[in-house]
């Protein structure tokens, strides 16, 4: 098993926590950085997972440009 962390902004969450259902992964929320952003580790099966975890980060970046919209 490998693990990643993960930035998640805290308005995103629920989308994050629904990707995460989406693929079958867990997620554990491990605290937050200076940004209040969520650090949610994911522990995956490189072989199984890998895709998976690539769409999780384009999702993840989406909602940055979201949330970076929003501010505006």
């Amino acid at each position: 098993m490998k693990s990643r962390t993960f930035n998640v902004p805290a308005d995103s969450s629920v989308d994050f926590a629904e990707l995460l259902e989406e693929y079958g992964l867990e997620g554990f929320i491990t605290g937050r950085n200076d940004d209040n952003e969520l650090l949610v580790r994911v522990e995956y099966d490189p072989q199984e997972d890998s895709e998976a975890i690539l769409e999780i980060m384009e999702q993840l970046e989406d909602f940055d440009e979201e949330e970076d919209d929003d501010d505006e």
